[in-house]
């Protein structure tokens, strides 16, 4: 698993889709993020989410 703290990746890279997941904090997105299947063949994109 490769992390890195942005840019964000390209748009060229985004093949399309998303999910939404709540998580506690940073640590827990990421290892659900590297649990994903799709972590295996591409790269996945963590953002947070700010509600008002």
């Amino acid at each position: 698993m490769l992390l890195t703290d942005g840019p964000f990746a390209e748009t060229k890279d985004q093949i399309g889709g998303f999910s939404v997941i709540d998580c506690v904090d940073l640590d827990e997105a990421i290892e659900l993020a590297a649990a994903h299947p799709w972590a295996r063949v591409e790269q996945i994109e963590i953002r947070p989410v700010w509600q008002p």
